[in-house]
């Protein structure tokens, strides 16, 4: 069989679609039952990526516009002809979109819905454009793929048409322990006590709440503890939210490897991460796998992914938000419990699931004419 995958999602920054799709290639790459050709679309960052997974001869790639405003184009008037001249059996689109053009079997993943549910978190041409292009492509599509049944949910509610189509392939979380001696990052972790916010610093990430409730910690509760935020500057920033505060110990770190990120993980006293809304929220399995406590949304995706093993907030509430960092900061029994809980949570998940899971709906699509 012959399967085409738009990987445009695989770019420069490390977001979790990228997670998602570098896991599934390199799953399936280890995997020599697959019998499988797979053509990759994606541009340059793309390739870069594909070339460290170091992808066998099973494996071609085409290169894609790099921007994101031409590959919308490319998507619905190249992509189609590509598809239609090089014979594919099976297209997997791995980010909301599909080309509606294309006559060959499809499948697409749904990461989240917040075009539709929290459009004010999106850029203003997002808004417009996006949810109808997704409704689109899931009408056409054979099979659609939610990355945890929270997504699934949400999208069955917002296109009823989804509801006799919808499977849920769960994520896992990446083994960042791996990356550590070969980057050449020091094994210690940062001299100070500090709690670790990790995501892209955009207003889904509800770090405003986050940093108004640190801030509002009564002094010998934090104590000498700091927090330190990971995560490259994304739109709609409060430039006052991407500055240092000494006096609340208060670190914005930007951007940091994975190598870095597993380091940091696994020294912090917890991961804060009170998300407005999430389509799944890997960084709460990466730090689970890490034994590192968590504090996270008591909403959707984010508490079907804790399950029990996290302390769970309103993320529109910002005096839980206090309390629950008043409770991980005072409480040292709790720590232990929830880092004990966290690690047997996260071996419940896997990426060779995942993988596998993902190639039988795709090979389930291309029996459809």
């Amino acid at each position: 069989m012959r399967i085409s995958i738009d990987a445009t999602g695989l770019g420069a920054a490390k977001t979790g679609t990228a997670v998602y799709i570098t896991e599934i290639l390199r799953e399936w790459n280890l995997d020599r039952s697959i019998a499988h050709e797979f053509i990759i679309f994606g541009n340059d960052h793309t390739q870069a990526h594909c070339v460290k997974l170091e992808l066998d001869s099973r494996f071609s790639f085409i290169m894609s516009p790099r921007s994101r405003y031409l590959r919308a184009l490319w998507q619905q008037v190249t992509l189609p002809a590509h598809i239609r001249r090089l014979g594919i059996d099976a297209h997997w689109g791995t980010g909301f979109v599909l080309p509606l053009a294309s006559r060959t079997p499809r499948v697409v993943t749904i990461h989240d819905m917040t075009h539709q549910l929290f459009p004010e978190v999106h850029e203003h041409i997002k808004r417009y454009y996006f949810p109808a292009l997704i409704k689109a492509s899931v009408n056409a599509a054979q099979a659609v793929i939610a990355v945890s049944n929270a997504t699934k949910m949400d999208l069955h509610r917002l296109i009823p048409s989804s509801r006799t189509k919808t499977i849920t392939t769960l994520l896992a979380a990446r083994d960042l322990s791996e990356e550590l001696p070969t980057r050449g990052v020091a094994t210690q972790g940062p001299a100070t006590n500090y709690m670790l916010s990790v995501g892209t610093v955009e207003p889904r990430k509800n770090l405003a709440r986050l940093i108004s409730a640190w801030r509002r910690l009564d002094a010998a509760a934090r104590g000498d503890t700091q927090l330190i935020v990971v995560g490259a500057k994304g739109w709609l920033v409060n430039e006052p939210l991407n500055s240092n505060d000494r006096e609340y110990g208060i670190q914005f770190k930007g951007h940091v490897t994975d190598a870095e990120l597993f380091n940091l993980l696994r020294h912090a006293k917890a991961l804060l991460y009170p998300s407005l809304y999430e389509g799944f929220g890997l960084p709460i399995l990466e730090a689970m796998m890490a034994g590192t406590p968590v504090l996270t949304s008591d909403i959707g995706a984010t508490q079907e992914i804790a399950a029990g093993a996290s302390v769970l907030v309103d993320p529109t509430n910002e005096d839980q938000i206090r309390e629950g960092l008043t409770r991980l900061l005072v409480d040292p029994e709790l720590l232990a419990r929830l880092s004990t809980l966290g690690k047997a949570r996260a071996k419940e998940f896997s990426w060779r699931r995942t993988a596998r899971e993902t190639l039988a709906v795709i090979e389930r699509a291309a029996i459809y004419e």
